[in-house]
């Protein structure tokens, strides 16, 4: 029987492959489909026209071979008379059928957009489609019937034919009238035909201003050279609209219809239908930005243009503010989210405005901008936490626009709006999730601002590090989780350096891609110059976080303190890519120094050594050190190394379970070792006389870490720790040189005990 394991395989290989084989032709015949609704919507109205005038030419061109069938079957009069009777009977109940069917489709299509606005039902009510198709059935109707007139022996054939293809043309306009009846009820095509309508008229519009440029030229020559300043406008539009000021009146017109939509299904439930007429608002503002052309004015800080304000941009905003209003007052949050939704994508559409100057400022995104930030704000009483969430991903998106498309210095108010939005999760635990979503969108500008290709980012960044600091200060007063830090998860995307999202592991990955470049690389040139702008000032900031998570004893000083050093690591690395100039390099080792120092700023009572402690600063502090050394940046590692051994005497002189003061002895000494025998020398002064200092540890202290350190000395790698830098140094140091100094040390804190 052994050859049955086989044959079991050969049956499921078969199985497997037949399996495949009919997988394979299910994926075929759905990739057929799709390719043939593709079609069907390209072409199929094309096709269906083409058969039927193909079928129509077959016809006449066989209407020979037709008449001598119907003469020898119409051979006397009565036959004749039998055939105009039926025609004559088609055609009267055709007729009859068209006024039925007309009366029928016209009725039921007015009782459905009755309660439309009053112009678009006139619009729809007298379209001219479907009245055509009604007419055009009347006509064929009453042209078999009338064809009974002209049946004789010569002509049967062609009166048939005749006959025949009105009926069937009858028919395909009752199909079509069907057919555009259901497009007028259908709210989503009403909206469609709307913004075609509104499209036409704008372009109309534009096309007269285009005819009317010969008029109007003495008039653009004489204001050209009253005000050069304005020389690329399109002077001779700006009076042709000047002049017709009634031009924009269907296009108001036309918003309010699509805002009277929006809301109608709004309050119906139908969100399709009400998103729908909202990005028609979005579409109509698009076709009246491009109609009008080179005609914008950008506000001017200094002399009031009357030209920058335009009342149509106005009012369809005011439009979309009030549709809020009626949102809120119904706690409608599909709704509210829906215009919020429009606000922004508003932003995007006026970015693309033209003014005709490079320097000009965005003001009508601006203007749409502070809409939707106050437009969220004003949510916040409400209690609709998921709305704010919303709000803030499109405050955040449109910032990223206006840094792309706009002046950088523009995103400063919706950052402040995000920010103060953010804060409210500090009052209310419900809106934790939108603090959280704050500082994720504050580290998204701040990221974006650190690869934006302006040479001067210096306000906008600083306003953004200020908006952080101010939500972090204040959720920091929010008493903290002590199982998992509240703290450390709400200001995480920002601060935290575990998550991949956070703004130090992108800032880490930046960092990577610029050391990689060329030293001719413009655009690293360009990003490492906003890191520098970006780090001037960094450590006031930083510093205050940091006070503020330790008085408060919060778990976030963890993320702090890393943080901190992390960020440090990063500038001194972007400082040695091949694309760092001399003076860039300078500036990001300054930054760096100062940043580093915050940490010697902790305070020196033992409640906050100890709880410091307990996030590893010892260990941090002569990381950074090794790393500053790996980086050949020596002198930045001399002054992390004197700051960790700041913190060794200060954090040294309690008992906090932790053995800072011997740790970070040997610390040094390893680090010491590393550097040479200067540094050696330094390290002993430097020891001597933080002993003899007033704030040196008390002498049981210093004995028991005497004691510790000659145990280390003797055995190196007994205690060894690979999760500690520390005891990797001193496992990895030179014994011969590490050993006497560590003895030397424990002689200096105690000598009695090295003795």
């Amino acid at each position: 029987m052994s050859w049955r394991p086989n044959i079991d395989l050969a049956v499921k290989r078969i199985r497997k492959a037949v399996a495949r084989r009919i997988a394979a032709f299910w994926q075929y015949t759905y990739r057929a489909q799709h390719q043939l609704g593709v079609w069907k919507s390209r072409y199929g109205s094309i096709a269906f026209y083409a058969l039927l005038l193909l079928l129509v030419s077959a016809s006449a061109y066989l209407s020979s071979a037709l008449q001598n069938v119907l003469a020898s079957y119409y051979s006397t009069e009565h036959a004749i008379e039998g055939l105009r009777g039926l025609i004559l009977n088609v055609g009267s109940a055709l007729i009859g059928a068209a006024a039925i069917v007309t009366s029928l489709v016209l009725f039921a299509m007015q009782v459905n957009i009755e309660r439309m606005p009053h112009g678009l039902f006139r619009r729809l009510s007298a379209d001219r489609k479907l009245l055509g198709a009604f007419a055009l059935a009347f006509l064929l109707a009453i042209g078999v019937a009338t064809l009974t007139t002209f049946v004789d022996q010569a002509r049967l054939a062609h009166v048939v034919l005749a006959a025949s293809w009105a009926v069937v043309f009858i028919l395909i306009s009752f199909m079509y009238a069907y057919r555009r009846a259901l497009v007028l009820i259908n709210p989503l095509q009403q909206l469609g035909i709307l913004i075609q309508d509104t499209r036409k008229e704008l372009r109309t519009w534009a096309r007269r201003a285009q005819r009317a440029m010969p008029l109007l030229e003495r008039d653009e020559s004489a204001s050209a050279t009253s005000s050069p300043s304005d020389s690329t406008h399109d002077l001779a539009r700006t009076a042709f609209f000047q002049i017709n000021n009634q031009w924009t009146d269907g296009t108001k017109r036309a918003v309010r219809h699509a805002m009277s939509f929006a809301r109608r299904y709004a309050e119906q439930g139908d969100y399709e239908v009400s998103g729908a007429a909202l990005n028609a608002v979005v579409g109509i503002n698009a076709a009246y930005i491009d109609s009008k052309g080179k005609t914008f004015y950008a506000n001017n800080p200094f002399v009031e243009n009357p030209f920058s304000s335009d009342g149509f941009i106005n009012d369809t905003l005011e439009h979309l503010r009030q549709n809020l209003q009626s949102g809120i007052a119904r706690r409608d949050e599909q709704q509210i989210e829906q215009t919020l939704q429009a606000m922004a994508a508003l932003v995007r559409v006026y970015l693309g405005i033209d003014y005709s100057s490079p320097h000009a400022s965005k003001s009508h995104a601006q203007l749409a901008a502070g809409y939707l930030a106050s437009a969220v704000q004003s949510v916040v009483p409400h209690g609709m936490a998921d709305v704010l969430l919303e709000g803030q991903r499109l405050m955040g998106q449109s910032a990223q626009y206006i840094l792309a498309h706009g002046d950088l210095n523009d995103i400063a108010v919706l950052s402040e709006k995000i920010a103060l939005i953010a804060c409210t999760g500090c009052a209310k635990e419900d809106y934790r999730p939108v603090t959280m979503e704050g500082m994720a969108q504050l580290a998204n500008l701040t990221f974006d601002l650190l690869r934006s290709g302006s040479r001067d980012i210096h306000f906008a960044v600083g306003e953004v590090r200020r908006d952080v600091a101010l939500v972090a200060k204040l959720f920091l007063n929010v008493p903290d989780t002590p199982l998992s830090s509240s703290h450390s998860t709400f200001l995480g995307p920002y601060y935290s350096s575990t998550s991949m999202q956070s703004l130090r592991s992108r800032f880490a990955a930046l960092a990577n891609a610029i050391s990689e470049a060329q030293p001719d690389n413009t655009d690293a040139q360009s990003i490492i110059r906003n890191i520098e702008r970006w780090a001037d000032g960094l450590y006031q900031t930083e510093k205050e976080l940091l006070l503020e998570a330790v008085k408060a004893k919060s778990h976030f000083a963890f993320d702090m303190i890393h943080w901190i050093t992390g960020v440090t690591e990063i500038l001194l690395a972007v400082s040695n890519a091949p694309a760092c100039d001399h003076h860039s390099q300078e500036e990001l080792q300054k930054h760096a120094r100062w940043l580093i120092a915050t940490l010697t700023w902790i305070p020196d009572d033992k409640e906050s050594v100890k709880f410091v402690e307990n996030f590893q600063m010892t260990e941090t502090l002569f990381e950074a050190a090794i790393d500053a050394r790996n980086r050949g940046c020596d002198e930045i590692a001399k002054e992390i190394g004197a700051s960790l051994l700041s913190w060794t005497f200060k954090g040294g002189r309690y008992e906090t379970g932790w053995g800072i003061l011997e740790r970070g002895l040997c610390g040094l000494a390893a680090f010491a070792v590393m550097g040479g025998d200067e540094q050696t020398s330094e390290l002993r002064t430097a020891v001597a006389a933080r002993l003899s200092g007033a704030a040196a540890p008390a002498q049981e202290v210093r004995d028991r870490a005497a004691r510790r350190i000659l145990e280390r000395a003797a055995n190196p790698h007994r205690h060894e720790h690979w999760s500690s830098r520390i005891d990797m140094a001193i496992a990895r140091a030179g014994h011969q040189k590490l050993h006497p100094l560590l003895e030397e040390i424990a002689g200096l804190l105690s000598p009695d005990t090295a003795q």
